[in-house]
């Protein structure tokens, strides 16, 4: 399957993917409208546990690089990389226990995300092994299970009504996290039959492979839980200023706007394994093409949502949350250049194994995004956020371009310059889906 046709079934699986979850957020906001403030719990717990998950996903971020680079060693790659799994998860249920038993109620939100957290990581894992492969097709597939999951536990709870609104929160708690059981048990399933190796789900300890996911994943996940950190600066900020009930409406304009993240995750999946792979001339080459197919396609969908969202939020989500129109405005802009950075950062963790590189790089986008929000976010509320995002992101893109060019002695032209050469993948897939564009 050629690279075109790969990369735009993984645009349309990341298009359907970003359907279901906003459509979840959709059912999940209709069901707390009469309490908001839950939906902002919801959304807080979900963040909180994909925090942890994004740390610890830095360690999983070794097995996929090392399945990459020496797939003669996959065996004991994953053997270790099991026993990680396991010992992670059982130490954070642990610590979860105790804490629920000390606290007690007031660990609620926490303990749901604790609950959650080691099965988000097994996902996390799946998709690593998957992505290692450079299994694609299964990737998108189970990129869509817990949201699919999620669904379909989910609307028939709405569509029955009958759930008190005391106990709304706990019900989609438990749907929640159950799609994550699913989702693992799943994911895992297939990515040991997709190695095709004997013993490679069993747990075994080995030096070598203990060492890289030490050595090399502890500065990834520092890496990543930076960059999730920038990414979700502006929401936890916002939250923290903002009366609950209008800081709902922020949670909408988030879910909204951040569709435009899928379109570098699409790219990122399919350039991966070249990318690690490929000699750094040949890397640089990737990531100028990848960062300006990322710029084009963001800007694009961008200009689509303008146009269908601002009817679509208040037709779905409801008149009651007609307050997420104006930060979503305003988000948009900044996730176009934010997609197009991610694209460009996995030039430093992929290609050089330096994910300490990501971490200035996203740590000072963090570090501006943080200032801009405690300056705006008390003088002009919520927008203030969203404007601190879009700026921070812009600022940061163009920072990522100055470092990229001056380490690699290549002018920015070939990160920014949108060529009539970076429209002929979008004819080919035209061409070969449709049949238009065909040369006679």
């Amino acid at each position: 399957m050629s690279r075109s046709r790969t990369t735009f079934l993984t645009f349309l699986n990341k298009g359907v993917l970003s359907l279901i979850n906003f459509i979840n957020s959709v059912l999940t906001a209709r069901y707390f409208q009469a309490v908001r403030v839950d939906r902002l719990e919801f959304q807080f717990t979900s963040s909180i546990s994909n925090t942890g998950m994004t740390f610890l996903g830095g360690y999983n971020g070794y097995i996929s690089y090392a399945l990459a680079r020496r797939p003669e060693d996959a065996v004991r790659t994953v053997q270790m990389g099991n026993l990680f799994l396991f010992l992670a998860s059982l130490l954070i249920w642990l610590v979860t226990l105790g804490l629920r038993v000390a606290l007690g109620p007031a660990f609620h939100a926490w303990m749901w995300a604790g609950v959650a957290m080691p099965f988000c990581f097994m996902v996390n894992y799946a998709t690593r092994l998957l992505q290692g492969m450079n299994e694609i097709s299964w990737l998108n597939r189970l990129n869509m299970a817990q949201p699919l999951v999620f669904l379909l536990l989910y609307l028939p709870l709405f569509l029955a009504g009958r759930v008190p609104l005391a106990q709304r929160l706990p019900v989609t708690y438990a749907a929640w996290t159950l799609s994550f059981v699913a989702a693992a048990a799943g994911g895992l399933w297939i990515g040991y039959r997709t190695i095709r190796r004997n013993a490679v789900w069993q747990w075994r300890f080995w030096r070598e492979q203990w060492r890289g996911i030490l050595g090399y994943g502890q500065w990834l996940s520092i890496s990543n839980l930076v960059n999730y950190a920038n990414y979700r600066m502006d929401f936890w900020l916002v939250a923290a200023f903002i009366p609950g009930n209008r800081a709902a409406d922020y949670t909408i304009a988030v879910v909204a706007s951040e569709v435009l993240l899928n379109i570098s995750q699409s790219i990122t999946s399919v350039v991966y394994t070249r990318m690690s792979a490929a000699s750094r001339r040949e890397a640089v080459a990737i990531t100028e093409v990848s960062t300006r197919q990322a710029l084009l396609s963001s800007a694009l969908v961008a200009v689509l949502m303008y146009i269908v969202f601002p009817w679509l939020i208040p037709a779905a989500f409801g008149r009651a949350w007609a307050g997420a129109l104006p930060p979503f405005y305003v988000l948009l802009p900044g996730l176009v250049f934010k997609a197009a950075s991610q694209v460009l950062l996995q030039f430093y963790t992929n290609q050089l194994g330096r994910p300490q590189t990501t971490i200035v790089m996203n740590g000072s986008s963090a570090v501006i995004n943080a200032i801009l929000c405690c300056i705006l976010l008390p003088t002009i509320g919520m927008m203030g956020g969203a404007i601190a995002s879009t700026g921070s992101y812009v600022l940061s893109f163009f920072g990522y371009v100055w470092w990229f060019c001056r380490g690699n002695q290549v002018g920015p032209s070939g990160l920014l310059r949108i060529r009539a050469s970076d429209f002929e993948p979008y004819r080919v897939v035209l061409n070969d889906f449709f049949g238009f564009g065909r040369r006679r």
